[in-house]
């Protein structure tokens, strides 16, 4: 089975869960490219408020197709409860390519039930398996042990299907 694992990162919190993900399966990454700057407290706010709202931000076209691959695996950084809003934009971009998805996110310490719901809604149908990773826990071996069970729950899946 053919493998992506892509995600949006601002501040390199998810790229590293991402790349922690891609490793253990020896999957391809590729990384969701946002065109509008977040620097500084003005870029994160106005961010916080369209993933608040659902809105999309324009991204970059990807060098890989997700339609090129069996499984996607989507990762997303928690603001204000919701997937940033390049993440939006690429379910939007590529729903018919999305059909056997997992997600990933990674938080401070809460909101991750709420961008997981809303990232199902957005795709019209729910992942294969989730991950959520608390920013403590991306230098920690809590976040091994995530990544192994969330990779079992794939599997799991991945039997059933």
């Amino acid at each position: 089975m053919t493998t992506l694992v892509t995600c949006y990162s601002l501040t390199g919190h998810t790229d590293t869960v991402e790349n922690s993900i891609a490793d253990r399966l020896g999957a391809k990454t590729e990384p969701i490219v946002e065109r509008t700057a977040r620097a500084g407290l003005l870029g994160s706010s106005v961010g916080a408020v369209n993933a608040l709202l659902g809105r999309k931000s324009a991204i970059a076209a990807p060098l890989r197709d997700p339609s090129d691959f069996d499984l996607v695996i989507l990762g997303t950084p928690v603001w204000a409860g919701a997937p940033a809003p390049a993440v939006n934009a690429y379910i939007d971009r590529h729903r018919d390519a999305l059909d056997r998805v997992a997600f990933f996110c990674t938080q401070g310490k809460f909101g991750a039930a709420g961008a997981l719901s809303r990232m199902g809604r957005r795709l019209g149908h729910p992942p294969l398996a989730t991950l959520v990773v608390n920013e403590d826990e991306i230098e920690d071996s809590a976040l091994d042990e995530k990544i192994e069970a969330f990779l079992s729950d794939l599997r799991d899946a991945g039997d059933r299907a």
